[in-house]
């Protein structure tokens, strides 16, 4: 095989390896016109907000943001024990139990303050700021869907599979 052969295959073999590249690249999806991201900001210029509700929203936001932090901050010390327990061969298993118990409790008192906290919403919004903001969220939730499903925040389990193996007790 002569040198120009050999230059024209390679030639021929990086175009094919281009092509390829350019056709088999994941296409970027544009936003659809008019969606819109549930950050505060952005959800306020959507909704058009009075000055009225952004301040009532701002309120609403800033309260409910403390007890999810006052949430976390229960929650996170008894996810940790209830591993150590859980890992420990040697654990009183009613003190697992009762761990588990509260950790149920405090999750129901958070999905019930979540309920009420929609609720209030109304007090807040219109009727048809309601109606709009629900459109958001569908379309959040169906991009989140497309993006692999709920991953961490609520609703994920309280262990990931392994942690726990009723078999080894």
């Amino acid at each position: 095989m002569n040198k120009r052969s050999l230059i024209s295959l390679t030639v021929f073999a990086l175009m094919v390896i281009f092509i390829y590249s350019t056709v088999s690249a994941q296409a970027v999806q544009p936003p659809k016109a008019g969606r819109v991201s549930l950050c505060p900001q952005v959800l306020k210029d959507a909704l058009q907000l009075t000055p009225e509700q952004e301040r009532k929203f701002e309120e609403f936001r800033q309260a409910r943001l403390a007890e999810a932090r006052a949430h976390r901050e229960k929650m996170v010390p008894m996810r940790d024990e209830l591993k150590k327990l859980i890992a420990d061969p040697g654990a009183d298993e009613q003190k697992i139990n009762d761990l588990i118990d509260q950790m149920s409790r405090l999750r129901a008192d958070r999905m019930k303050a979540l309920y009420k906290n929609r609720k209030a919403w109304e007090k807040i919004f219109t009727p048809e700021q309601l109606k709009k903001l629900e459109g958001y969220r569908q379309d959040f939730r169906l991009r989140r869907e497309w993006q692999g499903g709920q991953r961490g925040r609520r609703g994920g389990l309280m262990m990931k599979r392994g942690d726990f193996d009723p078999g080894s007790y």
